[in-house]
């Protein structure tokens, strides 16, 4: 088996070969893969739910300020297994990437900006709604700015956690069929809360560190997150290659 890996060149040809690819797994996500969408849209509803529960308050709308509303709703929505498990939803897909040469930085890199073109216009859309409710609203350009970073931030995030933690997902009377599965699925779904949990208030620090030096700064972290999350996720990929290997073709 060839362990041969495909760099990505910098070439226009290639270039559109790449953007060819982000479009087909949008493709893919809008019209073949409805549970993922399911699921994105109920974490979605979820998001919105605990947002209006623990910022809004009807007697006194002054408190409501729509500064970070749409980055709270991108870190819940994102915490999902839609992020977190970009590998294993599509196990033998991935593993006939890998023997084709693909690196795993190229297949999440792939995946990670068709899930951002997603997951963009949502958290835009919700930043706007907020921006209309808020008594105190903030620059919406800064604001789309923050929520753009956010979306890149935990797409490395979860980028790390696709190589780490990479599983099946089965429909519910199959996983209470397997017992043994349970462990293991439980682990895999609740790590990105943890993540949230861990990762959370360094990422506000260095979010209003950015932030003073400018508008763009948000995206700039971002754009960092995502590039040291796909970089780690190449390297453990690289080091656990077997294992990895095994979990994709692994029904658990």
């Amino acid at each position: 088996m060839s362990r041969r890996r495909v760099a990505v060149p910098l070439g226009p040809v290639a270039a559109l070969g790449f953007a060819a690819e982000v479009l087909a797994q949008v493709a893919a996500t809008l019209g073949h893969r409805r549970s993922r969408l399911v699921g994105l849209l109920a974490n979605l509803v979820l998001a919105v739910g605990w947002v209006a529960w623990s910022q809004w308050h009807p007697s006194r709308p002054e408190v409501f300020a729509a500064a970070h509303v749409g980055v709270l709703v991108v870190v819940w929505m994102m915490a999902d297994v839609v992020n977190t498990n970009q590998l294993g939803a599509d196990g033998d897909e991935v593993h006939a990437l890998l023997d084709a040469g693909h690196g795993v930085a190229r297949i999440l890199a792939v995946r990670n900006l068709a899930l951002a073109a997603v997951i963009v216009p949502i958290a835009l859309a919700v930043t706007l709604v907020a921006q209309a409710l808020a008594t105190r609203a903030p620059d919406l350009g800064r604001a789309s700015l923050d929520d753009v970073g956010a979306v890149f931030c935990w797409l490395g995030v979860g980028s790390v956690l696709s190589v780490l933690l990479p599983y099946r997902p089965l429909p519910w009377r199959a996983r209470l069929a397997l017992p043994r599965t349970w462990v293991r699925w439980a682990t895999c779904v609740g790590a990105p809360w943890i993540a949230v949990l861990g990762l959370e208030p360094a990422l506000r620090v260095a979010d209003r560190s950015v932030g003073a030096v400018g508008a763009g700064g948000p995206l700039v972290l971002g754009a960092v997150c995502w590039g040291l999350g796909l970089a780690a996720a190449a390297t453990l990929a690289r080091r656990h290659a077997h294992t990895l290997r095994h979990r994709l073709r692994l029904t658990e």
